[in-house]
Formats: structure tokens, sequence, C-alpha cells
């Protein structure tokens, strides 16, 4: 054969090559982007799961979180309550013995000036009875004087 013919089975040789290189290439590539999708595919799971296991163990969290809060709130209500208690129970004691103690001091202070003022009001009584009784005398001797000038029966008067 000629040169011709060696050379175009030469060059259908190299396009042969050229074409299956080609094709491997392709289908290198294409097994490529099938396995990028297929560990894209994989990846994204994982991360969905992943992310959907940290959500959950945020949630988890969370609610425990707030149940603990509202547990420790209630037992600090609870203590609060129970010594808020015991407080108002002293200051209402303590407001009772005050208040018992005024009212013995008061009705001590009243029994002291009912006594004393009945003693100032019986003398006081005793007082004007004796000057109304005084009055009285001096009025009806006046009055005798005065009758008894004006009847002419004028007696002698004693000096005192």
């Amino acid at each position: 054969m000629g040169r011709l013919t060696d050379d175009m089975r030469r060059l259908r040789g190299d396009i042969d090559s050229s074409r299956s290189s080609r094709l491997a290439q392709t289908n290198e590539m294409q097994n490529n982007v099938k396995a990028q999708l297929a560990d894209f595919a994989s990846t994204r799971i994982k991360n969905g799961q992943q992310d959907s296991r940290m959500r959950a163990n945020f949630v988890s969290d969370m609610s425990k979180a707030t149940s603990n809060l509202i547990s420790d709130f209630n037992a600090d209500r609870r203590s609060m309550a129970e010594q808020t208690s015991t407080e108002r129970a002293n200051f209402v004691s303590d407001m009772s013995k005050a208040t018992s103690n005024l009212i013995s001091d008061f009705n001590a202070d009243r029994r002291s000036m009912a006594e004393q003022t009945s003693t100032e009001r019986a003398d006081f009584v005793t007082n004007l009875s004796n000057g109304v009784s005084a009055f009285i005398n001096d009025i009806a001797t006046d009055r005798a004087d005065a009758h008894a000038v004006f009847f002419g029966t004028v007696s002698k008067k004693k000096t005192v």
C-alpha cells in the first residue's frame, strides 16, 4: 500500500483513538458528575439528619432549660411565700402585742385619771355644796335682817 493509505490508516487510527479517548473522558466526567451528585445527595442527607438532630437537641435542651427555670422559679416562689408568711405572722403577732400593750396602758391611765378626777370632782362638789350652803345661809340671814328692819323687829346685831 502506499503512503496515502498508510497516512489514511494512521489518521483513521488517530481519529478512532481520539474518539475513544474523548468517549473515555466523557464517560469518566459523567461518572465523576454522577459520583459528585451522589456525594452531594448523601452529604445533603447527612447534613439534614445532623441538622435535624441538632434542632431536636436544641429543642430538648431549651425544653429542659425552660422546665428547670420554671421549677427554680416555683421553688423560689414557694420559699419566698413561706418566708413572707412567717414574716407576716410575726408582724401580726408583734402588732397584736403592741396593740394589747397600748390598750393596757390606756386602761391603766384611764383608771388612774378616773380615780384622780373622781376625787377632784367630789372635792369640787363638796366645796360647791359648802359654798352654796354658805351663800344660802348668808341670803337667809340677809333676808331675815331685811324682814326685821322692814317690819321693825330689829334685833341687836351680833358681832363676830
